[in-house]
């Protein structure tokens, strides 16, 4: 479904907001005019492809952009990134390439990519160059590789879908920028050496690892020894280690 001229300026009136669930084709005019559109985040669920020019249109939006994209190229990247603030979320992405991390690692707002499922660590490399809020909730594993390439973000990273952590880069930044968002319920294992990580972080946020299916016996009483963090309840209590 596309959206006629008349049709985006009601939109942006704040009428008929509904339809903006069912577009899924843009072109430059009605993009234009949308970008104008203020009364909430701008969600485009459905727009699957756009073309350079429609997210250049796009990019000028002053609230959250939110797209569907399922493919993109380093042209479309480009053009989004243009945006000087705000959000960013292309959360039907399911991977992308190291021309397209590069350009989206320009865009100085928060961008979300919680779909993608794989992480190559020449593709982390270019999005630890991202210097503001990165999500990226889909990841449930990642390689050791890509894990050090991302530790050199320096903002807000959250990857709260990761369900095995073993890198104490990795863990150490996450720790670091934790801005209170940062649940790692769904983690199952930890290394022992990220444990001492853990176990030594001074922050005061709570940091849920209520999700941990295997603990020994010392390294859960090095962790429930911590306040801040939430342990499954069957090892927050643990007997003295001789």
């Amino acid at each position: 479904m596309s959206l006629t001229v008349e049709q985006a300026k009601d939109i942006v009136a704040g009428n008929n907001v509904e339809l903006l669930r069912s577009v899924t084709e843009l072109n430059v005019e009605v993009a234009q005019i949308l970008s104008q559109y203020s009364k909430s985040d701008l969600r485009l669920p459905r727009v699957q492809k756009i073309t350079p020019e429609v997210a250049k249109s796009l990019a000028q939006t002053k609230v959250t952009l939110s797209l569907g994209l399922t493919t993109i190229t380093p042209e479309v990247a480009r053009a989004l990134a243009t945006r000087p603030k705000g959000m960013l979320a292309l959360d039907a992405l399911r991977e992308i390439s190291v021309e397209v991390a590069r350009e989206l690692a320009q865009f100085r707002g928060k961008l979300t990519l919680n779909g993608l499922r794989t992480l190559p660590p020449e593709v982390a490399i270019e999005l630890a160059k991202h210097r503001s809020k990165l999500t990226l909730f889909g990841l449930t594993e990642i390689s050791d590789e890509a894990a050090e390439a991302l530790s050199h973000h320096s903002q807000t990273m959250l990857l709260n879908g990761l369900t095995k952590l073993t890198s104490v880069p990795l863990t150490t930044t996450m720790l670091k920028s934790n801005d209170g968002f940062l649940n790692l319920s769904k983690v199952q294992t930890l290394s022992d050496e990220v444990v001492q990580v853990f176990a030594k972080n001074q922050g005061s946020r709570p940091i849920r690892l209520d999700g941990l299916t295997e603990l020994s016996k010392a390294n859960a009483a090095l962790l429930a020894a911590n306040k801040c963090i939430v342990l499954p309840p069957r090892f927050r209590t643990q007997p003295p280690t001789k």
